[in-house]
C-alpha cells in the first residue's frame, strides 16, 4: 500500500531492524482513541538503537 523509510537511530543513523530493543522519545499525547501503533511511532517517535542508549546513559550524558 504505502512505503515508508525505515526506522534509523537517530544518533549512530543505524537502520532499526524488526524485533530489536529500541528506546523511542515521544511526547505523550492529549487526545484519546485508538490508533496504529507502529505509525504513530514512525509519525511522533525519535528512534535510538540500544547500543547508542547504552553509550549515552554509561557516560553520565
Amino acid at each position: 500500500m504505502f512505503r515508508f523509510e525505515e526506522p534509523t537511530c537517530a544518533s549512530c543513523q543505524k537502520k532499526i531492524e524488526g524485533n530489536e530493543e529500541v528506546y523511542v522519545k515521544l511526547v505523550y499525547p492529549k487526545r484519546k482513541g485508538m490508533t496504529e501503533v507502529k505509525a504513530w511511532l514512525r509519525n511522533e517517535g525519535v528512534f535510538y538503537c540500544k547500543a547508542c542508549t547504552e553509550q549515552k546513559t554509561s557516560h553520565g550524558g
